[in-house]
């Protein structure tokens, strides 16, 4: 009888500490998902936040403006090299209306800039390009900035910057350059 109660005894101790276990893995299951969901929203913050600073570029914008967004993406790429999904690339073109001759492109305006090599991390001539397109942009044009927006993590990754179509510049003179 006696080691019939011991036994008892044992199995209580047993299932009682499988209860405090379960409960254990519980409380760390349910507070783990709260700490994920809470790094998400920071995330979606960090992203709103990141994206809002190119947003306000969106649209027609005096040239003065597109050389200050230059600037923003030089910055951008000198504090976040390691980050490859925070460089934003940029590309200019002269936006040509349905009466423009594709020929009419000005010269010196069809530019790209990828921010990325092939290898995912940050070209050593993205900023010298930067600069250069900036030194190209005109004050006394208009430009219209269009945003491109990554598939995977909704960040912006590419900044287009076009004439605008209703700039009255004549192609001449942008030739002549």
């Amino acid at each position: 009888m006696e080691n019939a109660s011991k036994a008892l005894i044992i199995a209580g101790a047993i299932l009682l500490s499988i209860l405090i276990i379960a409960i254990g893995m519980y409380i760390y299951t349910s507070s783990h998902n709260s700490i994920s969901e809470a790094g998400s929203q920071i995330s979606e913050q960090e992203k709103t936040s990141f994206n809002q600073q190119w947003n306000t570029y969106e649209g027609a914008q005096g040239g003065n403006n597109v050389k200050a967004l230059l600037q923003k993406v030089i910055a951008n790429c000198n504090t976040n090299a390691e980050e490859a999904q925070r460089l934003v690339d940029v590309c200019c073109t002269k936006a040509t209306s349905s009466e423009d001759a594709p020929t009419a492109t000005a010269p010196n305006h069809n530019i790209q800039i990828n921010v990325l090599n092939a290898k995912g991390s940050a070209a050593d001539d993205a900023v010298p390009a930067l600069t250069s397109l900036r030194n190209i942009i005109e004050a006394r044009h208009t430009y219209y900035l269009e945003i491109e927006y990554s598939a995977k993590d909704s960040l912006v990754n590419r900044i287009i910057i076009k004439y605008d179509q209703k700039d009255p510049t004549p192609t001449a003179e942008a030739d002549e350059s």
